[in-house]
């Protein structure tokens, strides 16, 4: 069982519905010496956290955690705050912006912590007096979206994140699910998916130009395309056409392309080079 230990915090925050008042003072718990979470498939979380069950949830990054209540969901968890108080933690993890991207987090649960995956963004109903206007999604492995029958690679990123996993996907994965890892760390603006994905030289030469991108958007269809069309042996260049959102750019069309390349043909790809155009 991973050990962990709790430090009341009192930081000030902004609740929802105060976000231009005076901040209030909330009581924050918080994890100071998580390590990480158990991966397991969401055909066993959903019965770990039944609907109705109240549980905590720990934000990897920060170590701050808020109290939830799973309201709904048959294909992943739809859970709201309980509190008024717990919906200002988790606004102030966020930034204190709603936000549809994903985060790494902890569920404690019989004695054990679980990796999953949290978006920040309300939506649809919600049924709690708690300040939060709707519901957020909370993944596990291999869970899927309420629209498609496929897992959300982004949240399934975060699960191995959330599960110290990173390392071990990486020695085994194909050219497009290391393109596709270092897209969605640029997408969620997380540096550890990122540093996995190419290590820490490489994303010291590109980060400058990481650090500017807010946004981006990209099909995954078209990564595999590619790679179909021309397919890597032991080295290969591909080109991903996005879109992306920079600060103080705003939108535009951008190719980002990437030079892979291995030791042989059995051994472990490796991005040898990112740029940007």
């Amino acid at each position: 069982m991973n050990k962990y230990f709790i430090i009341l915090l009192f930081i000030s925050l902004i609740t929802p519905t105060q976000a231009n008042a005076k901040a209030k003072n909330h009581p924050l718990t918080y994890y100071g010496a998580v390590q990480k979470g158990k991966i397991i498939p969401w055909k066993e979380a959903q019965h770990l956290l039944p609907k109705g069950k109240k549980f905590t949830v720990i934000d990897m990054d920060t170590g701050l955690s808020f109290n939830v209540q799973r309201r709904a969901g048959n294909k992943h968890a739809d859970v709201q705050p309980l509190t008024r108080t717990d919906t200002a933690v988790m606004k102030y993890i966020y930034d204190n912006h709603w936000s549809w991207n994903r985060k790494a987090v902890l569920i404690p649960v019989k004695g054990q912590l679980i990796a999953a995956s949290m978006n920040g963004m309300p939506h649809g109903a919600g049924a709690l007096d708690n300040g939060f206007p709707g519901h957020f999604c909370i993944h596990f492995l291999d869970s899927t979206t309420h629209k498609r029958n496929h897992a959300d690679p982004d949240h399934q990123m975060m699960v191995l994140k959330a599960g110290d996993n990173l390392e071990k996907f990486v020695s085994t994965a194909t050219p497009e699910q290391l393109i596709q890892l270092f897209l969605i760390g640029v997408k969620q603006r997380d540096d550890i998916l990122l540093k996995a994905a190419v290590g820490k030289k490489q994303l010291e030469k590109v980060y400058s130009k990481v650090e500017k991108i807010e946004a981006l958007h990209y099909k995954q269809e078209e990564i595999q395309s590619v790679i179909e069309t021309q397919p890597l042996i032991v080295k290969g260049a591909v080109n991903v056409s996005t879109i992306a959102v920079e600060r103080g750019e705003g939108q535009r069309s951008l190719t980002v392309s990437f030079k892979l390349e291995k030791p042989s043909t059995s051994g472990t790809w490796k991005i040898k080079e990112v740029s940007f155009h």
